[in-house]
């Protein structure tokens, strides 16, 4: 059997999990934009995922990089620089594809809502730790208290590669769900995940195997994959199953698992 084959066989095979629009829908739109995240919306994730660091003067910036340069456009007021060395009203100037902006979260949390109401959860990833504290209270605030009650109906989780960063999060508003995520798993990863209380465990596509998705069964917990960029990624989170699978391309994801579905 060709590995396109089994790739489509693995396709057909599997129950469809949910999709996690990628700081928006990252391979059609700016990244981590507005303009992004609606287009997320539009095309129908049923989650969102953006990225949070913090200014210089202590405000949240939805930003992947620590940095500036790779983001912003050619034509932009200001096109170089670290976040952390920025304060906030200068990268409000900052340009970053189609005369986009860094938005702040609560633009994020403002535009993760669907045209008939319905919010659609939104995975707050904290890239740097110093983040954690602000990202959380702005969460708090933004939300009232009991949406939080039922974790499976939460409108946020907060994110990170970094366990510290899911500490002040707990210490923060321990109601809060949360997802730890990795390149490779180990013990110690699971151990940690277990000692946190995550809702979720996140395992890079390439690196994840059979035994990470018996691990978070046994732990009680979701499992997303990240992030599929090609059929083959795409058919390989699909075959090993999870719950949520992470996509830059929504609706090349949605069209190439619905055109299996049709063949199966």
């Amino acid at each position: 059997m060709s590995a396109g084959t089994a790739d489509a066989a693995a396709l057909r095979s599997t129950v469809v999990p949910e999709l996690v629009g990628h700081r928006g829908a990252a391979a059609v739109e700016p990244e981590n934009t507005v303009l992004s995240f609606r287009r997320g919306l539009a095309e129908g994730t049923q989650l969102l995922e953006c990225d949070v660091h913090v200014s210089s003067d202590g405000a949240d910036v939805v930003i992947h990089d620590a940095t500036i340069d790779r983001t912003a456009q050619e034509d932009s007021p200001l096109r170089t620089g670290a976040v952390a060395d920025l304060t906030r009203a200068q990268l409000d100037r900052v340009l970053v594809g189609k005369g986009e902006h860094i938005p702040t979260l609560v633009q994020v949390l403002d535009a993760a809502v669907r045209e008939d109401g319905t919010r659609v959860p939104l995975l707050v990833e904290i890239k740097a730790p110093a983040a954690a504290e602000l990202a959380t209270g702005i969460l708090s605030t933004y939300f009232e208290p009991e949406v939080w009650d039922d974790p499976s109906t939460a409108p946020a989780y907060v994110i990170s590669f970094h366990p510290e960063a899911l500490r002040t999060a707990v210490e923060q508003n321990p109601r809060i769900p949360l997802l730890l995520t990795t390149t490779a798993t180990s013990p110690e990863f699971f151990a940690t995940a277990k000692e946190l209380g995550v809702a979720q465990v996140g395992v890079r596509i390439a690196d994840a195997r059979q035994a990470d998705v018996e691990h978070a069964r046994e732990l009680g917990v979701q499992l997303n994959l990240w992030t599929a960029r090609s059929e083959e990624e795409l058919a390989r989170a699909l075959e090993l199953g999870c719950d949520t699978i992470t996509v830059d391309d929504p609706a090349w994801a949605f069209a190439l698992m619905a055109e299996q579905t049709a063949t199966a």
